[in-house]
């Protein structure tokens, strides 16, 4: 008996220490940061450093606007630590899933305080045509990055206590960073005030706005939808008198606003407001928008 006590003594000693280990691997294990789109992954990673992981939970090529989730995103939803989105005016198929989740685990980055929305700029004929309070897009100004940035931060030194020295001072230089090349872009792009231009669909308001551009109309609201022969009339008239360039993007179908460059002899330049296109920070995010339009726009 006394040999079978023994016997189960050791078994529940073996058994309690691989349980302090697995609790120690978990305890140790890195905070992951789920981001809805590739600009808000850029923004956390300046933040998460080499404490943290981060992911994407939509593909670059994915429609943000009705992105079918798979059962394989709801897990990745579950397993975050953090979830930034910037809300149900960009990714609307988020809404329901999110609804489901813990909210202290999900940062909506429209409904924070402080971000900087557009001044009122209704292009076109269109100025009561769309009720989006306002434009999503909102990472184009680079003030919300910070503001976006500094979210993430105190959330993550709440979860992860350990690094929150790490997270603030990483901010703190993310923050110095883009407010610099935020000087720096404003006084490159001054000269491009009053040049008018087209961009291919309504989702600058946050760039154009914050660095006083002249975006005279866009060819479509959104990527998914095609322009209809009313609004492509009004756009032609527009494009004969104003318009120095359009503004093609790297995804969707823009056939027809490379038609139009070509009918009305414009030049054309590709905006990415993603960071499709190999970019590795948002720094280089601004900037490769940044040339795009100075490219475009200066003669």
């Amino acid at each position: 008996m006394r040999a079978i006590r023994c016997m189960k003594a050791s078994i529940f000693s073996k058994l309690a220490a691989i349980v302090l280990i697995f609790a120690s691997i978990s305890s140790n294990a890195k905070p992951l940061v789920l981001s809805s789109l590739q600009p808000l992954t850029l923004i956390a990673q300046e933040i998460t450093g080499t404490a943290a992981n981060v992911d994407t939970l939509l593909p670059l090529t994915a429609s943000h606007h009705d992105y079918p989730l798979k059962t394989s995103d709801h897990t990745r939803l579950k397993q975050a630590d953090v979830i930034l989105w910037v809300g149900p005016e960009l990714e609307s198929f988020l809404q329901k899933p999110l609804g489901n989740l813990e909210a202290n685990k999900i940062i909506t980055a429209y409904a924070l305080a402080g971000i900087y929305w557009p001044k009122s700029h209704n292009v076109g004929a269109h100025k009561d045509s769309h009720d989006h309070a306002q434009d999503p897009h909102l990472w184009l100004d680079p003030r919300n990055a910070i503001v976006v940035a500094r979210a993430l931060t105190e959330k993550l030194a709440n979860i992860d206590s350990i690094n929150s020295t790490y997270y603030r001072e990483n901010f703190r230089l993310f923050d110095e960073k883009v407010q610099k090349l935020d000087e720096k872009l404003k006084a490159s792009m001054k000269p491009l005030a009053g040049i008018g231009f087209v961009v291919y669909h309504e989702g600058f308001g946050h760039f154009v706005s914050h660095y006083d551009l002249k975006q005279l109309d866009y060819v479509t609201y959104t990527p998914e939808q095609k322009p209809g022969a009313r609004h492509l009339h009004q756009l032609r008239l527009i494009l004969a008198n104003e318009a120095k360039c359009i503004f093609l993007e790297p995804y969707g179908d823009t056939q027809s606003a490379r038609d139009l460059a070509q009918e009305f002899k414009l030049r054309t330049a590709v905006v990415d407001a993603l960071g499709s296109q190999n970019v590795s920070n948002y720094s280089q995010l601004l900037e490769r928008m940044s040339d795009a339009f100075l490219t475009c726009l200066t003669n």
